[in-house]
């Protein structure tokens, strides 16, 4: 109804981290970006890895897999990536 309050959803709840750039600021290396997108999925990896996930029909279970395969050959890849010589 119009007076029930609006329900904050994914698509419009507050921005909870702003990264500002200043004047002259430069952003992050490529380097720190792949730093940080490893790290975020070996997290993910850790996570599906020690608490799994629970899919309520059979056939989400091929989908489930494809992503824990998928993150787990991003991690290998993104680790190889940041051995390389001269990354920039």
């Amino acid at each position: 109804m119009a007076e029930d309050p609006t329900p904050v959803t994914l698509l419009n709840e507050p921005v909870r981290e702003v990264i500002e750039l200043r004047p002259g600021q430069q952003a992050a290396s490529l380097y720190a970006l792949l730093v940080g997108v490893r790290n975020q999925a070996q997290a993910l990896l850790g996570r599906l890895e020690t608490r799994g996930v629970y899919v309520p029909r059979q056939g989400q279970r091929e989908v489930v897999r494809a992503h824990y395969v998928a993150t787990r050959n991003q991690v290998k890849v993104l680790s190889a990536v940041l051995e390389l010589d001269g990354l920039e």
